[in-house]
């Protein structure tokens, strides 16, 4: 099973977009990796590049606390896209905060889980393992 090879980093924080791609880059060969220091920039790229299903299967990390936009405004946006576009996404919570995100969970299904940061290459091969078993049972039970 082949790993995805799109990755989006939506914070910011440069020094933490830096780190996530050395630790993305240095996980997954061949990962194309953008970051995005605005939210906005992030949802108008995500509305032009993801509108035509391409089964293009990225990974979002997505800070919480942002000055212009948090991540739970950006994921207000989010949740409206069509679900052909919603699809294409892994939507992972990074944070340095430590709030019980119960509520949060239930208001958007769609995020796969929460990750202290900063991102670490062990988190993200767990990550990574648990996605490819994932698409592993998807294809078996296919046939």
């Amino acid at each position: 099973m082949k790993r995805p090879h799109h990755y989006m980093v939506v914070d910011d924080d440069p020094t933490n977009n830096l780190i996530c791609e050395y630790i993305i880059k240095g996980t997954v060969e061949n990962a194309d990796f953008e970051s995005f220091i605005q939210p906005e920039k992030a949802l108008s790229t995500i509305e032009e590049r993801y509108s035509n299903p391409e089964n293009r299967e990225t990974f979002l990390f997505l800070d919480i606390n942002m000055p212009t936009m948090t991540g739970w405004e950006f994921l207000d946006v989010f949740k409206d896209y069509r679900d052909q576009v919603k699809d294409q996404f892994n939507v992972f919570i990074l944070t340095s905060s430590i709030e019980n995100f119960s509520r949060q969970k239930e208001l958007y299904p769609f995020v796969c889980g929460f990750i202290s940061k900063p991102l670490k290459k062990e988190k993200l091969q767990e990550i990574l393992a648990k996605y490819e078993e994932e698409k592993s049972m998807e294809y078996r039970n296919s046939k």
